[in-house]
């Protein structure tokens, strides 16, 4: 069974980041209020496709529904594992 378009990205997302890197990219975060003014206009632009899309309010329905319920898991088990190795590579 071959890999699927998702996994194929985040497999080649770590070569790309230290090619881009080692040609003295400087990574920075996207500023707090950038992210929440994206996040607003995502909500909106959503309720208005929901407005005017049976098919897509069904779809997002069960994303938000979903992505409620993962959030936490996430953040207990992904972020926790994820902050822990990025402490420990710091050590090695």
């Amino acid at each position: 069974m071959g890999m699927g378009h998702r996994q194929v990205r985040h497999y080649n997302n770590p070569p790309a980041l230290r090619r881009l890197l080692s040609q003295g990219v400087l990574l920075r975060a996207f500023p707090q209020d950038v992210m929440e003014a994206c996040y607003k206009a995502a909500i909106e632009i959503y309720a208005d496709l929901s407005k005017t899309n049976p098919h897509f309010k069904k779809l997002y329905d069960s994303l938000v529904a979903y992505r409620g319920d993962s959030l936490v898991w996430l953040q207990v088990a992904e972020l926790s594992f994820d902050s822990f190795m990025i402490r420990m590579r710091g050590r090695a």
